[in-house]
C-alpha cells in the first residue's frame, strides 16, 4: 500500500484546529466572565495575596507532585518496570508545565510517555502506565466526589447540579468497569479488528486489572489519588485565607472536587474559563460572592502556571537527543 504523504499534514492541521478551538473557548469564557466582573480589581487582589499563604499553597502543590510521582512509580512497578524516584518527579514536573503550555490537559501526558519511553525502551509500558496514572487520578477524584455527595446535597439546592455530578461520577465508574473488562468485550469484535490492535487492547485491559484490582497495588494507587485531590482542596483553602475569602475547609472539600472535574473537560486551554465558571457556580451555592470565587480560581491558575515553569527548565536541561533505551522487551511490545 502506497503511503499517503498528505495524511500527516491532515493530522497536523486537525490538531492545530482543535488547539485553536480550545483557545477560543477559553478566551470566550474568560471574556464573558471578565465583562461581568471587574477584572482589574480581581487581578489586584490576586497580586496582593498574603505571601505566607501563597508559599503554603506552593508547598502543597509540590507535595501533590510528589504523590503523583509516587503513584506513577507504583503503576510502573506493577507493570514490571522501574521508574526511579528522581526521574518520576522530574517527568511529573515536566508534564505539569506542558499541561499549562499546550492546549490540552493531556499534552503533558504525551510528553511524559515519550520521555519515559526513551529511558525505558518499552513503548507499551510507557503508554499504559501514563494512561493508567491519568485514569486512577480521575477515579480518585470520582471517589472523593461520591464520599462527599451527602454533604453536597445539603449545600447545593440546585438539583440539576447534583444530577450532573451524579452522572459524571457514574460515568467514570462505568468507564472503569469497561476498561478493566475491555478484552472480554472486544472478543465480540475480534474478527472485525486488526490483530495488532486487538492484542494491544487485550494487553492494556490485563494491565488495568493488575493495577486497579484491590490488593497489592490498587488500594495504594487509589489512596494516593484521593490524597492528591485532598491536597488540591488544601491549596484552595490556603489561597482563600491569603485572599481573605471566608469559606470553610469542609465546604471546599465538598465543592472543589467538582470544579476540578469540570476543568478536566478537554474543551478549553489548560482548564481556563471552564474552571472559573465552575468555581463561581459551585461556591455560589454557599453564598460566596462571584467576585471572590473568580479571584480564588484565577489565583489557583496563576499559582499552577508559575510553579510549572521549573518543569520547562528541567525539560530544557534534559538530554532530549538521547536515543531510545535498548530494551530486550522492546521488540515484543
Amino acid at each position: 500500500m502506497t503511503p499517503n504523504p498528505a495524511a500527516p499534514a491532515k493530522s497536523s492541521a486537525r490538531q492545530v484546529s482543535f488547539a485553536i478551538v480550545k483557545a477560543l473557548v477559553s478566551c470566550a469564557l474568560l471574556y464573558v466572565l471578565f465583562q461581568t466582573y471587574d477584572i482589574e480589581a480581581a487581578l489586584k487582589r490576586v497580586a496582593g495575596v498574603e505571601p505566607r499563604a501563597f508559599l503554603v499553597a506552593a508547598a502543597l502543590l509540590v507535595a501533590s507532585m510528589v504523590l503523583a510521582a509516587w503513584r506513577w512509580r507504583i503503576i510502573v512497578g506493577a507493570l514490571d518496570g522501574n521508574l526511579p524516584a528522581k526521574m518520576a518527579f522530574s517527568l511529573v514536573w515536566i508534564g505539569l508545565f506542558f499541561n499549562q503550555a499546550l492546549p490540552s490537559n493531556l499534552g503533558g501526558d504525551a510528553v511524559r510517555i515519550w520521555m519515559f519511553y526513551r529511558q525505558d525502551g518499552v513503548l507499551k509500558r510507557a503508554i499504559g502506565s501514563v494512561l493508567l496514572d491519568r485514569g486512577t487520578a480521575l477515579v480518585g477524584l470520582a471517589v472523593l466526589v461520591m464520599l462527599t455527595f451527602p454533604l453536597a446535597a445539603q449545600f447545593i439546592e440546585d438539583t440539576t447540579i447534583l444530577a450532573v455530578l451524579a452522572f459524571l461520577v457514574a460515568a467514570i465508574f462505568i468507564g472503569l468497569l469497561v476498561l478493566v473488562w475491555l478484552d472480554r468485550l472486544m472478543v465480540l469484535f475480534v474478527r472485525l479488528l486488526p490483530v495488532r490492535f486487538y492484542h494491544s487492547i487485550t494487553s492494556f485491559a490485563e494491565d488495568s486489572r493488575i493495577v486497579l484490582a484491590p490488593g497489592r497495588y490498587g488500594l495504594h494507587v487509589l489512596g494516593l489519588s484521593i490524597g492528591n485531590q485532598v491536597l488540591m482542596v488544601l491549596i484552595m483553602f490556603a489561597l482563600a485565607r491569603g485572599l481573605s475569602i471566608e469559606v470553610g475547609l469542609l465546604t471546599l472539600l465538598v465543592l472543589i472536587p467538582p470544579v476540578i472535574l469540570a476543568s478536566l473537560l478537554p474543551i478549553s486551554f489548560a482548564g481556563w474559563g471552564v474552571r472559573e465558571g465552575a468555581m463561581i457556580a459551585m461556591l455560589g451555592t454557599v453564598d460566596v460572592a462571584p467576585e471572590n470565587a473568580l479571584v480564588l480560581s484565577v489565583a489557583f491558575g496563576f499559582l499552577t502556571l508559575i510553579f510549572s515553569l521549573p518543569g520547562a527548565l528541567i525539560w530544557f536541561l534534559s538530554d532530549n537527543r538521547k536515543p531510545v533505551a535498548n530494551n530486550s522487551e522492546k521488540a515484543g511490545s
